[in-house]
C-alpha cells in the first residue's frame, strides 16, 4: 500500500511540475525605437574592417555537417591575406555580416559572440561532440521528465537550454551588442504559420514589441535548427496590441508600394501580421524550411525589397566600393536507386523526397537569381565606366543619374560539394548525415575540403587577384 501511495505521489508531483514549467520567454520592450538594439547599424567595424569593402557570408543548414563546412570556410578566410586601402589584413577581418540557418547557425553565432576564440575551442566543444546523443540523454533524464510533460516546454527548449549551458555560456544578444564588433549575425528560423523566414534581429522583434537584447543566443540557434517532427517549435510571445501606435515606417512605405513594387508590398503585408490583433504567440521551426541557404536577407538587401532590411544599406550611402558574397552550401546531391525497380516505393522515402525536393529547388532558384543579379550589376558597372569615358563623370551624373550609382564591383562565390573535382571525395561529403553527430574524419574532411573548394574556385581567385 505504501509503495502504491508513493508512486501516486510521485506521479502527481511530476504532472504538477509539468503543468507549471515555462520555457525562456522573450521580454517586452520598455520603449519603442527604430534605431536601438541589435541592428547592423549599431555594430561597429573592427579595427581592420572597412565599410568600403562589404563582405557577406551565408551558412546553410545541415546539422554538424553544415557547421563543420562553415567552420572550414572561416579557417580559410582567416589564413587568406589581402590588401585593401593600402593595408594588409585577413579576408576574415573584413566580414561584415553572416546570415545563417540550422546547423550553420552554430558556427555563425559562436564566431559572432567569441570572435577568433572559435579557432581555439569550437571544434572540441561542438564539432567533435555527439550533440545529438547528449540531447537524447537529457530528454530521457528523470529530472527533465516534468519539464517535457509541460504543454509549454518542448524538446527544442531543452536543446536550447543545453546549448545555453554547454556552448554559449548563457550569453544573450545584449552581449553581442556590448561586444560591438562585426560581423553582424542574422540567425534565421521559419514562422510556421506564415511559412516565411523569421530573423533574430531587433528589427524583427520590434514587430513583437519585444526586447531581443535579453534573449539567449542559444535559443535563437535552437529555433533555427528545430527540424519539424524531430524537434518541437520554439514559441515567442507577441506583445503587440495596437498596430496604429507603432507601425514602422518601412512597413508603411511597403504597404504603399503595391503597384510600384508588389514584392515589397507582399513582404510588408506578411510583416504587418505581427502587429495586427490575433497572433499573441509566434511558433518557429527550422530556418531551412523557408530558406536553407540563409540567402534571403542578402537578396532583400541587394534589390532593396524593403526600404530598411536586416542589413543597413551602407552600400546606398556611397561608402562601399566592393561587395563580396560567399554562399556556403552544405546541401548534398541526392543519389537513389529508385529507378532500378518497378516496385511501388515505400512511404518514408517518398515523404522525405516530398519535403526535401522543394527546399532544394528553392535553393537552386536563389543561387540562380543571385548569379543573374550580380552579373547584371557588373554589366551596368561596365556601361557606367564606358559612358564616363565618353561624356565625363559630371555630365553622366547630371544626365544619367541611375548609372552613377553603379560604381561598385561585385563578387559572388558559391562553396558547395559539387565543386570538388574528385568524385570519391564528393561522395564522401554527400554521405555525411545532417544529424548533430559526425565522426572525426568526417569533420576533418569537411573542414579541409571547404578550403580546397575556395582555392580552386575561379571567382574566389579573381577576388584575391583584385585584393592583392
Amino acid at each position: 500500500m505504501k509503495t502504491r501511495q508513493l508512486l501516486l505521489i510521485l506521479t502527481l508531483t511530476v504532472l504538477t511540475a509539468g503543468c507549471t514549467t515555462l520555457p525562456v520567454q522573450n521580454k517586452q520592450l520598455n520603449a519603442q525605437s527604430e534605431v536601438a538594439g541589435y541592428r547592423f547599424g549599431n555594430i561597429a567595424p573592427g579595427p581592420m574592417n572597412s565599410d568600403s569593402l562589404l563582405v557577406i557570408l551565408t551558412f546553410s543548414g545541415g546539422g554538424t555537417r553544415a557547421a563543420s563546412f562553415a567552420y572550414g570556410v572561416l579557417e580559410k578566410l582567416r589564413d587568406t591575406e589581402i590588401v585593401w586601402d593600402g593595408q594588409h589584413r585577413r579576408l576574415l577581418d573584413e566580414v561584415d555580416v553572416i546570415s545563417s540557418v540550422s546547423g550553420g547557425s552554430l558556427t555563425a553565432a559562436y564566431y559572432g559572440m567569441f570572435g577568433d576564440r572559435i579557432f581555439d575551442d569550437f571544434p572540441e566543444k561542438v564539432l567533435y561532440q555527439n550533440l545529438q546523443g547528449t540531447l537524447l540523454k537529457r530528454i530521457f533524464a528523470l529530472g527533465n521528465i516534468p519539464k517535457l510533460l509541460s504543454p509549454t516546454y518542448g524538446r527544442t527548449d531543452l536543446m536550447a537550454d543545453t546549448f545555453n549551458r554547454d556552448i554559449f555560456e548563457k550569453k544573450t544578444f545584449g552581449d553581442l551588442i556590448q561586444r560591438n564588433q562585426r560581423p553582424f549575425i542574422i540567425i534565421n528560423s521559419t514562422d510556421v504559420s506564415l511559412g516565411r523566414r523569421f530573423s533574430f534581429t531587433q528589427q524583427q522583434f520590434d514587430l513583437l514589441d519585444s526586447d531581443l537584447s535579453s534573449y539567449p543566443v542559444s535559443h535563437a540557434v535552437a529555433a533555427s535548427a528545430a527540424f519539424p517532427g524531430l524537434l518541437t517549435p520554439m514559441t515567442l510571445r507577441n506583445y503587440s496590441e495596437d498596430s496604429s501606435t507603432h507601425t514602422p515606417t518601412w512597413i508603411k512605405e511597403g504597404l504603399e508600394s503595391q503597384s510600384a513594387d508588389y514584392s515589397a508590398y507582399k513582404t510588408a503585408v506578411e510583416q504587418q501580421s505581427y502587429i495586427l490583433p490575433g497572433r499573441p504567440y509566434i511558433h518557429l521551426i527550422d530556418g531551412g524550411v523557408s530558406d536553407n541557404l540563409g540567402l534571403m536577407p542578402v537578396i532583400e538587401f541587394m534589390n532593396s525589397t524593403l526600404k530598411k532590411g536586416a542589413v543597413d544599406p551602407t552600400i546606398k550611402k556611397g561608402a562601399s566600393r566592393k561587395v563580396v558574397i560567399i554562399v556556403v552550401n552544405a546541401e548534398c546531391t541526392a543519389v537513389t536507386d529508385w529507378d532500378l525497380t518497378q516496385h511501388v516505393l515505400s512511404l518514408i522515402p517518398v515523404l522525405s523526397a516530398a519535403s526535401t525536393i522543394p527546399m532544394g529547388n528553392f535553393s537552386d532558384a536563389e543561387l540562380g537569381y543571385l548569379r543573374a543579379y550580380v552579373q547584371n550589376l557588373e554589366q551596368q558597372r561596365n556601361i557606367q565606366e564606358k559612358v564616363t569615358k565618353l561624356i565625363g563623370k559630371e555630365k553622366m551624373e547630371a544626365e544619367i543619374p541611375e548609372l552613377a550609382e553603379q560604381d561598385i564591383s561585385y563578387n559572388a562565390v558559391e562553396v558547395e560539394f559539387d565543386r570538388l573535382e574528385d568524385p570519391l571525395e564528393r561522395k564522401f561529403l554527400n554521405d555525411c548525415p545532417t544529424s548533430f553527430k559526425l565522426h572525426g574524419e568526417q569533420v576533418d574532411r569537411l573542414r579541409s575540403d571547404a578550403g580546397k573548394i575556395l582555392d580552386s574556385h575561379p571567382e574566389f581567385q579573381k577576388l584575391l587577384a583584385e585584393l592583392k
